[in-house]
């Protein structure tokens, strides 16, 4: 599955700068509800990952905006392009969500998905993702 359709949106993966100003002028408000599909994440979970409380995301969903505010849409943004990361190196939707929902030897037993919320633990996922896709050592 492509970043942008766990995002909702139509944009080719390879146009980083357009994706920018997308992320800028805030993803749509259905990216919530197509990562929240695409990740099989409760309301909870995704308040959680993306660092705003459960009612703040239920008001942006509700709300008469179009767009995500963009800053909101650079977290989910992040944590999406994770999934796909993980689905890329497992080859399949199912297996890249049970990974990231178990402890991990290479995290110290933590929970990947559970170090999603931060910038910090996105780049210690990645790098282990990164490191499995390539045969190292995880």
């Amino acid at each position: 599955m492509s970043l942008h359709a766990l995002l909702g949106t139509d944009m080719p993966d390879n146009r980083p700068l357009a994706l920018i100003d997308l992320i800028k002028a805030g993803l749509p408000v259905e990216s919530l509800a197509a990562f929240k599909r695409a990740s099989g994440l409760s309301d909870e979970e995704v308040a959680r990952l993306l660092n705003i409380g459960g009612r703040t995301l239920s008001r942006v969903r509700s709300a008469a905006q179009e767009r995500l505010p963009s800053d909101l849409s650079d977290r989910l943004f992040a944590v999406a392009s994770i999934y796909r990361l993980a689905e890329g190196t497992f080859g399949d939707s199912k297996t890249a969500i049970d990974w990231l929902n178990a402890p991990q030897f290479g995290l110290g037993q933590r929970v990947p998905r559970d170090l999603l919320s931060s910038e910090l633990g996105r780049q210690q996922v990645r790098a282990l993702l990164q490191r499995i896709e390539f045969g190292q050592l995880a």
